[in-house]
């Protein structure tokens, strides 16, 4: 199984930058020293009260991860990128990509904070769901074609390039190459530079739980990251990303080839330590984000799997017992969790999880400590290679 991590960086408490950077990668290093693939990094903003204390930069923490360490990939996760102009990204990921020697996996999605988003592009204004769908896909787009054309020329909804009417003057640069210059030297056509370290770019990963940019992803041969959810809705966009994934390679790819799945977890010292630890936070957390959606997408409704659904009991039950009883997270002693990612390995072909322990009001001595457990007694159960990877080192 691939193991990948989002490091913990304290969410609901504002600590000093440098000891949030010093945690990130003391994380990282260990998870690098367990046999992990890649540090992913999240994108969040305006954290006035403390609650996301995150780097509001993934790119920027990539960076400065993948100096520290020597061999661990490192990813975004995502860059919302309908905030950012594109051919920045196209830019600042390549020249990434040349630094850690070709140790980055590319992370995009769409974003689903509204707050934000508006204060970077008006364009992307989530209250319109169909139009920044449309920017995002653009943006994708966009640095693909910049990555893999010489010459890249782009004409669309939200961008134009080269921008029409500029004209070099500088005579310096005579004579004109026709390729990027008119006759009349109107630039025409743009090189970006770099070029990426890794022919012909980074991995690309979607960051979605929606059935089509699976079906997308696999169409394109990009990867996909989803967050924890039932078996059901799970393999409702596994299956389409198989499909068009195998007619792309034009071979059988098993289920659960290029996808993976983002985990909540915490291993404990006991199952009672570890509920005792965790359940309040979780508890707290679901009720935020459920606040969050006034429509309800975000209730307890919303996490049932396909064909479920609510009894009594689910209605009794906490946030926790809800969750974990589910399997979308997975809160216990070494065993437990072991035997949670074991099932769900062996019910739907999971083999690549990104484990996250963002859990507000826990001390990170804990969290390390969990750590550590994870990385002795659960980890080694698995090793550390995906089924594509295992692959990959046989034809090597």
């Amino acid at each position: 199984m691939r193991f990948d991590l989002i490091a913990n960086f304290s969410p609901g408490e504002t600590i000093p930058w440098p000891r949030v950077l010093e945690m990130i990668r003391e994380q990282t290093s260990l998870a690098e020293q367990a046999g992990f693939t890649t540090s992913w990094f999240t994108e969040h903003h305006f954290a006035h009260n403390g609650f996301m204390n995150a780097p509001p930069n993934p790119i920027q923490m990539a960076t400065h991860v993948a100096e520290h360490c020597q061999n661990i990939r490192v990813g975004t996760a995502p860059i919302i990128l309908p905030d950012w102009h594109p051919l920045r990204v196209a830019e600042d990921v390549a020249m990434l990509d040349n630094m850690s020697l070709g140790r980055v996996d590319f992370g995009v999605g769409k974003g689903i904070n509204e707050r934000s988003t508006i204060q970077f592009n008006k364009a992307a204004d989530r209250r319109d769901n169909a139009k920044v769908m449309r920017l995002y896909h653009e943006s994708l787009q966009i640095i693909l074609k910049a990555w893999t054309n010489e010459a890249f020329t782009h004409k669309g909804e939200f961008y134009q390039f080269p921008v029409p009417g500029w004209q070099e003057k500088n005579r310096f640069f005579d004579p004109l190459d026709s390729t990027y210059h008119g006759p009349d030297g109107e630039y025409k056509a743009m090189y970006v530079h770099p070029r990426p370290y890794t022919n012909p770019h980074p991995p690309v990963w979607l960051m979605s739980n929606a059935p089509p940019t699976f079906k997308q992803a696999g169409e394109e041969g990009w990867g996909v990251i989803s967050m924890s959810a039932g078996p059901k809705q799970t393999l409702a966009c596994w299956e389409p990303y198989r499909d068009a994934l195998s007619q792309r390679l034009g071979r059988n790819v098993a289920l659960g080839e290029g996808v993976g799945v983002c985990i909540a977890f915490y291993v404990g010292e006991s199952m009672q330590e570890a509920e005792r630890t965790i359940r309040p936070c979780i508890n707290a957390y679901y009720e935020f984000l459920g606040g969050a959606r006034p429509l309800g997408e975000w209730s307890k409704a919303g996490y049932l799997d396909i064909g479920e659904e609510m009894t009594a009991e689910d209605e009794a039950m906490d946030w926790f017992d809800f969750l974990n009883k589910r399997g979308i997270i997975i809160v216990g002693d070494a065993e437990f969790v072991a035997d949670r990612l074991a099932e769900k390995q062996a019910t739907i072909g999971l083999d690549h999880v990104m484990l996250m322990q963002q859990y507000t009001g826990v001390p990170y001595s804990k969290i390390m400590a969990s750590w550590d457990r994870l990385f002795e007694q659960v980890v080694p159960k698995f090793g550390t290679q995906s089924l594509a990877q295992q692959r990959e080192t046989q034809d090597a």
